[in-house]
């Protein structure tokens, strides 16, 4: 049984229209003929909408996709305030054993932050090296990888960049991170069972593959709309908070060239055109965070288009608030 943290009330208890809201769904599920699984909505901490379309899907873990960036993120920045790493510390000093594949000025130059904005500029051949993740090292081909782009200077979204983050995490916390955050997030907020895909290193994919449900998405986008704080405890830096969800990078060059995906990039956190940012992952699985709304959105989904839904909440539900 789920533990519950937030109050419940009606909408207009807190200034929204039910109405917004329902139009906003039947835009998403009617209108497009999107696959929408889940909608969950609060504002000011109290749950004002949430609703399941699925039988089941309430207590369904649910895959994250590259929301599971989101979740990775915030692990690092957790893990650099008990001063376990820095996001300024050098990638390949976590890994000796690689010393001879770091042949190079930009190599040398890429540290954890660059791989959180997306900026490592590693040539982008994941989808080969993913391949080798049953059979093979994936760090050792990551790191083997040339480097096209200064460090730090062009974005380039690139979920194996993401993967290396989990590996660091392991150097320095060898459970790794997910035992981590299950230890100091998820359980001290409540969070149901999760899961984690790994390697055959044993070390979570970090870019992908987190399960959990959509109620408990939603504690991850009130944590950061707290800053960092759940009942009372600070658990996230709020430095930190605001640096992830701050633009670290220009996304101009998306290939999209969607608004929502070209507003700028934080710490595995996308900035929205209408405002706030959000963790998203593949096939519209959204926590939306608002701080100037007080408000968390989480959407699960299985779309192929991702910009109706993120349209439909600036056009029609923030009109209704």
């Amino acid at each position: 049984m789920r533990k519950n943290p937030y109050p419940v009330a009606t909408p207009e208890e807190l200034g929204v229209s039910s109405e917004a809201i329902t139009r906003t769904i039947s835009e998403i599920r009617e209108t497009h003929g999107l696959e929408l699984h889940s909608f969950l909505m609060l504002r000011k901490g109290r749950l004002i909408r949430e609703e399941y379309f699925r039988e089941g899907e309430s207590s369904r873990l649910h895959v994250l996709h590259s929301v599971s960036k989101s979740f990775c993120s915030t692990a690092l920045g957790m893990a650099q305030a008990q001063g376990l790493l820095s996001l300024e510390d050098k990638l390949y000093d976590f890994f000796p054993e690689h010393a001879d594949l770091c042949d190079s000025d930009y190599k040398r130059g890429v540290t954890v932050a660059h791989l959180l904005m997306m900026g490592s500029g590693f040539e982008n051949n994941e989808q080969e090296l993913f391949g080798q993740a049953t059979f093979g090292d994936i760090v050792k081909a990551a790191l083997s990888q040339k480097i096209i782009h200064k460090p730090g200077t062009v974005f380039d979204y690139y979920t194996l960049g993401t993967y290396l983050t989990s590996a660091v995490f392991s150097r320095v916390c060898p459970q790794g991170i997910h035992s981590y955050l299950r230890g100091k997030l998820f359980a001290p907020m409540g969070f149901g069972e999760t899961h984690w895909n790994t390697d055959s290193q044993n070390i979570p994919m970090g870019g992908f593959g987190l399960y959990m449900t959509a109620y408990d998405m939603t504690r991850l986008g009130q944590l950061y709309l707290q800053k960092g704080k759940w009942e009372g405890q600070l658990l996230l830096p709020e430095e930190y908070v605001t640096a992830a969800s701050s633009a670290q990078i220009s996304n101009a060059n998306h290939a999209s060239g969607n608004r929502d995906w070209t507003a700028g990039y934080g710490y595995q956190f996308w900035r929205n055109s209408f405002g706030g940012f959000r963790a998203d992952g593949m096939f519209g699985q959204y926590i939306i965070v608002l701080p100037e709304k007080e408000t968390v959105i989480v959407m699960t989904s299985h779309l192929d288009d991702m910009q109706k839904p993120l349209s439909a909440i600036e056009e029609i539900l923030l009109a209704g608030m």
